[in-house]
């Protein structure tokens, strides 16, 4: 595994990050990650590390390594198992593989960049048939690929994610910080995530729009995220809001502050139409935020009854649930609680030794 351990926090690089780590306390030194960078961001994490011998700097250089270097170092290490968390196993691996698939969505070419599509199709696909054993981020991935691939239905186990001991609530300090250091003096609603087309962030500025002009609440909507692809659709509803005043843009944060921005919150907000797990809800759940999120996808599952849940698709009713929540302190605070205990139900630790027995069946 290791991989994904590259550039800024998100999906995958968190899962992975975060597994890492958690295994380390039980595998030391047993546990081998193979890397594409020097700076893997795990410090000084108990663990054997190889790393790739020439620069991967894109996605075409980091595929030839995984394809080529890896199988060869694996041959020479004979592990006792090979774990991919990311959907992809090197095509000629000797030993017990397991295989992390976060969601199908990879299959649906309007929802990725088509060299990702189909670079996914091919390779997860061959993934899913070849390992021994295929963790499932939830049981909705899982239903998912039983109904895609019928024949890995027996190897499929749902192994789900769980929340960093740094996603708690936060002291005013720590908030007062954040705000001075994004500039958010207002009361605001949050969203987190790459603006790509699945995070449906076009709806919820529609819907943030009709939820502050029909109650006068003076929020302000704060995106925390990198522009990522397709995203002409976010750019002409900011361009079109009567409220785009009002909606701050405040790029990539880090891991650092996102804690206290969570905490700074009134509302999070996560309307994604497809989520295989859907971890920033949870991580504002345990920072005490109110979530208004997606009845989509995993997010009712990972949810549970402590979030608001709504169609993604109808901008009338996410802007209905939004006003309800902004103008509704006892509301925010029974959610706040709700949110509180259900985040304390997922831990790393329960994911690293769930993980572990999963290598145990497929090593036997």
């Amino acid at each position: 595994m290791g991989r994904s351990l590259r550039g800024r926090f998100s999906g995958v690089v968190r899962y992975t990050d975060q597994l890492v780590r958690a295994l380390s306390s039980t595998l030391g030194r047993d546990l081998t990650v193979f890397l594409t960078r020097a700076d893997d961001g795990l410090g000084d994490v108990p663990i054997s590390r190889i790393r790739a011998p020439f620069p991967t700097p894109n996605e075409y250089f980091r595929a030839f390594w995984e394809q080529t270097v890896v199988p060869m170092e694996v041959a020479r290490l004979r592990p006792d198992v090979y774990h991919s968390p990311n959907y992809i196993l090197p095509l000629a691996l000797g030993c017990p593989t397991v295989v992390t698939i976060h969601d199908m969505f990879y299959r649906d070419g309007s929802l990725h960049r088509l060299r990702s599509h189909l670079y996914l199709q091919f390779l997860a696909g061959r993934a899913i048939n070849s390992a021994t054993r295929i963790i499932c981020v939830s049981r909705y991935t899982r239903d998912r690929l039983a109904a895609q691939y019928p024949a890995a239905a027996p190897r499929l186990r749902v192994v789900g994610e769980g929340v960093d001991a740094s996603f708690t609530q936060q002291s005013s300090a720590s908030v007062a910080a954040v705000r001075r250091r994004f500039g958010l003096e207002k009361p605001f609603v949050l969203f987190v995530g790459t603006i790509e087309p699945r995070k449906n962030l076009a709806r919820l500025i529609e819907a943030y729009e009709q939820a502050v002009r029909r109650s006068g609440a003076p929020h302000e909507l704060v995106v925390a995220g990198t522009w990522g692809w397709k995203t002409g659709a976010v750019g002409a509803a900011l361009e079109a809001s009567s409220v785009k005043d009002r909606i701050r843009l405040v790029g990539y944060v880090p891991e650092t502050d996102l804690p206290a921005m969570y905490a700074a919150a009134d509302v999070f907000a996560y309307p994604s139409l497809a989520e295989g797990f859907g971890l920033p809800p949870l991580e504002a759940m345990a920072c005490g935020t109110p979530v208004l999120t997606s009845n989509a996808g995993a997010l009712p599952e990972v949810v549970a009854d402590a979030a608001v849940t709504v169609d993604p698709l109808d901008v009338d009713a996410m802007a209905r649930a939004l006003e309800h929540l902004l103008c509704d302190p006892e509301e925010r605070r029974r959610r706040s609680e709700a949110g509180l205990r259900r985040a304390a139900r997922f831990s790393w630790e329960t994911v690293a030794r769930e993980t572990v027995d999963v290598y145990a069946e497929a090593i036997a």
